[in-house]
């Protein structure tokens, strides 16, 4: 079973800027507390997909410019991770 919490907050540790790592936090907010364009979110995106977690499935309708906290994230990847066993 794959930790879909710990995979989403180092993803997006490695997107945001170095000074900005320590606010990586589920209740942070991408873009208001983070920074993320949509740039960076699909950036994410691609990354989730090579850790396994295909965010861009037909099963799995995601809109990543709806999301706002690490936790829509994490919450997201959980799904997608739920809905393949």
């Amino acid at each position: 079973m794959k930790d879909t919490s710990k995979i989403v907050l180092d993803i997006i540790s490695n997107i945001v800027l170095k000074k900005k790592r320590k606010l990586v936090k589920p209740e942070a907010k991408l873009r208001e507390d983070l920074g993320l364009d949509s740039i960076k979110m699909i950036a994410i995106s691609a990354m989730l997909i090579e850790s396994g977690i295909d965010v861009n499935s037909t099963d799995s309708n995601v809109d990543l410019s709806r999301i706002e906290t690490i936790q829509d994230v994490i919450d997201i990847a959980d799904e997608i991770v739920n809905k393949g066993k």
